[in-house]
């Protein structure tokens, strides 16, 4: 137990989610305006832009690539607060992302089909603890080397 960072677990995952966010606005706001959504009601906005998003393979797989870096950049963040277990830190900090998946998939507003969610669900713990890694990586870099005795 000694091992986790319940406070940089926790600050990676809402890295993580809020990169993602913040990165995924300008191709939103992209979708909105080049198939004139603007102003489209609220209520249907959301299912707009999604059938705008899913009718376009290049930013479908932009921004699942967009959130696949931030959830690296949330491991990263999780092991760099750690300072320890690096590779477990980066990990834990999908808690957030698993925990929105869940819940999408249990209240039946999920916007990916069920089979791309299945298979993505533990890629989320994945590329957390590739970030957890690549801190890992730079630590050993910056490591004065051994002297020998």
């Amino acid at each position: 137990m000694r091992k986790i960072s319940i406070v940089g677990a926790g600050i990676g995952g809402v890295v993580d989610i809020v990169a993602t966010n913040v990165v995924s606005l300008p191709v939103v706001m992209y979708v909105m305006v080049s198939q004139g959504l603007m102003n489209v009601p609220k209520a249907e906005l959301t299912l707009q832009v999604m059938a705008g998003i899913k009718a376009s393979p290049g930013l479908y797989v932009t921004l699942g690539l967009l959130g696949c870096l931030c959830s690296v950049l949330g491991g990263y963040v999780a092991a760099l607060i750690a300072r320890r277990a690096e590779v477990l830190n980066g990990a834990l900090s999908a808690y957030l992302c698993l925990a929105f998946s869940v819940w999408g998939l249990a209240s039946g507003q999920e916007q990916l089909p069920l089979w791309l969610h299945l298979f993505l669900l533990p890629l989320s713990p994945f590329l957390g603890a590739l970030g957890g890694y690549l801190r890992l990586l730079r630590l050993r870099r910056k490591a004065p080397p051994a002297v020998p005795v």
